[in-house]
């Protein structure tokens, strides 16, 4: 198993020379210690450093992959 942390993955998504990353795993359960949109806010923090766009779809939303025109970044877990 792998498990890289926030900031890493903001950091693959420059080593693959990726235009836009999407981070899974980080807001199904609250499994750890730190709050459960510490994994996101981090991320999204280390992308906006590095000029990455990140998409964000909410829990069970359908995106699609291909759609360019469509980010899927609107911070949905703030209003919660």
């Amino acid at each position: 198993m792998l498990h890289i942390m926030p900031e890493e993955t903001a950091q693959a998504g420059i080593d693959v020379q990726a235009e836009k990353i999407i981070p899974i795993h980080w807001g199904g359960f609250k499994l750890a210690l730190h709050e459960w949109t510490d994994p996101i806010e981090r991320v999204t923090k280390k992308a906006k450093e590095l000029n990455l766009k990140v998409i964000t779809p909410k829990i069970g939303e359908e995106i699609m992959v291909k759609d360019s025109l469509q980010t899927y970044t609107n911070n949905w877990w703030k209003d919660l």
